[in-house]
C-alpha cells in the first residue's frame, strides 16, 4: 500500500511523494465522498508538478482532479480556439465565427492568454485590417475570442484571471458614423442592372431581395418551405435555424412579389443548375459596372434604397425597423395585436412603400419585367 508524504500545498490541494513510485501525485479531500483521492501527475520533476497543480488550484477544480488532469489546461489563443471550434460550427453564423477563429489562430495562436496585452490586440487589428478585414470585422472577430476563453473558463481549462481584457475597437460611435455597406442607388440604377442581367437566378434574388429589403443571405437559404402563399407571408428565417441578432422576421409578400413565389418547386428559392446558390454579390456587381454605374453597389444597396424610400413616403421608424429586421416585435399584449403576421394591417404601411418602389423600377426596365416572372408568360 502507497504511503504518501505532503511536500507542498495550495489551496485545497497537496502535492505528494508515494512510498513505491518515483512521480509526484496530488492529493484532495472529495467533500461529496468523505474521502482523500490521490492522483499521479506522471512527472518525477518538482517544478513541473508544482506548476500542474498550481494550474488545479487556479482553474478553480473541485473534487477529484483526474478529468481535470487528462484535459491539458489551454497555453495559447490556439488552443482556446480548438476547445470553441465543435461549437461554433453549430452556430447560426458558423460560417463567419469558423472563418473568425482561422483567422486568430493564424495571427495571434501562438500567444499564451495570460501574456497578451493591447498592444498585442492593436497589432492583431491592423495586421487583419492590412489585409482588407475593416474595423467593424475585426471587432466581431474579437467577440468570438472572448466567447472562447469563457467556454476554456467555463470547461475549467482556463483559468479566470488568465483571460486577457480584449479591447473594444468598435464603438457606438463608429457604428453611428460608419457608410452603409452599400451604395444607396436611384430607381433608375436598380433598373439599369437589372436589365444587364443575364442569368435567372440572379433576377429572382433580385426579385425577393427588392419585395422584402432582406439581407441577401436570408433570401439564398430561403426554402420554399418557408412561403405562406395562403396568407401571403414569407418566413425569412428557417425553421430549425436559432434567431441571431440580425432578425429574420416574417413579412407579408407584396403584390409583386406572390407570383414569383407561386409555383416553385421544393428545396431553395434561388437555384442555379438544381442546387443552391452561395453568393451573388459578383455577378449584381458586374451587372452595375455593365450598366454603367459609378461604382459602391451590392445587394445591400438594395436594401438600404427600400429603406430611404419607405422613410420619405412616410412609413414610421418602428415599421420600417421591424420591416428590415432590426428590432424584434415587442412582447406586450398591445403591440402582439399591432405586429401579428395575420393581422389584416400587419406592416401594412412598409408593404405599400415597398410595392411601389418597385414598380416604379419596373417602370424604368426595359429588358425584365418585374410584374411577372419569365415562366408565367
Amino acid at each position: 500500500m502507497k504511503k504518501y508524504k505532503t511536500v507542498w500545498e495550495i489551496g485545497r490541494f497537496k502535492l505528494c511523494e508515494a512510498s513505491n513510485s518515483p512521480n509526484y501525485y496530488v492529493a484532495t479531500y472529495v467533500r461529496k465522498e468523505l474521502r482523500m483521492s490521490y492522483r499521479s501527475l506522471h512527472t518525477s520533476d518538482l517544478s513541473v508538478a508544482m506548476d500542474m497543480v498550481k494550474s488545479l488550484d487556479a482553474r478553480g477544480i473541485a473534487g477529484d482532479p483526474g478529468e481535470a488532469l487528462v484535459h491539458v489546461p489551454i497555453q495559447t489563443v490556439a488552443e482556446a480556439l480548438e476547445l470553441y471550434t465543435p461549437h461554433a460550427e453549430k452556430l447560426a453564423s458558423s460560417e463567419f465565427t469558423l472563418i473568425a477563429i482561422d483567422r486568430m489562430k493564424r495571427l495571434i495562436g501562438d500567444f499564451a492568454p495570460q501574456s497578451m496585452v493591447k498592444s498585442d490586440f492593436d497589432r492583431f487589428r491592423d495586421a487583419a485590417m492590412s489585409e482588407g478585414i475593416v474595423l467593424s470585422t475585426v471587432a466581431r472577430t474579437l467577440t468570438v475570442l472572448r466567447s472562447a476563453f469563457k467556454m476554456a473558463v467555463e470547461e475549467r481549462r482556463l483559468p479566470e484571471e488568465s483571460v486577457p481584457a480584449i479591447p473594444y475597437y468598435y464603438t457606438r460611435n463608429h457604428a453611428r458614423s460608419a457608410q452603409p455597406k452599400g451604395r444607396i442607388m436611384t430607381t433608375m440604377e436598380i433598373a439599369a442592372a437589372i436589365d444587364k442581367f443575364d442569368f435567372l437566378h440572379l433576377l429572382v434574388a433580385v426579385v425577393f431581395v427588392l419585395n422584402t429589403a432582406s439581407r441577401i443571405g436570408a433570401i439564398l437559404q430561403a426554402e420554399t418551405d418557408q412561403i405562406d402563399l395562403p396568407n401571403a407571408l414569407i418566413k425569412l428565417n428557417p425553421a430549425d435555424r436559432v434567431q441571431t441578432n440580425k432578425y429574420r422576421q416574417i413579412l407579408p409578400m407584396t403584390d409583386t412579389l406572390v407570383p414569383w413565389a407561386t409555383n416553385l418547386p421544393p428545396g431553395p428559392v434561388v437555384v442555379w443548375h438544381g442546387a443552391a446558390v452561395g453568393e451573388i454579390d459578383t455577378g449584381f456587381s458586374a451587372a452595375c459596372a455593365r450598366a454603367g454605374l459609378p461604382g459602391g453597389e451590392n445587394t445591400y444597396s438594395i436594401r438600404h434604397s427600400v429603406a430611404r424610400y419607405m422613410l420619405k413616403k412616410g412609413v414610421s421608424r418602428a415599421e420600417i425597423g421591424h420591416w428590415l429586421g432590426h428590432q424584434r416585435p415587442d412582447e406586450s399584449p398591445e403591440t402582439t395585436l399591432i405586429y401579428s403576421p395575420y393581422a389584416p394591417d400587419y406592416l401594412s404601411d412598409a408593404r405599400v412603400a415597398t410595392e411601389d418602389f418597385v414598380r416604379e423600377v419596373n417602370s424604368h426596365c426595359c429588358k425584365h419585367d418585374l410584374l411577372m416572372p419569365p415562366w408565367c408568360k
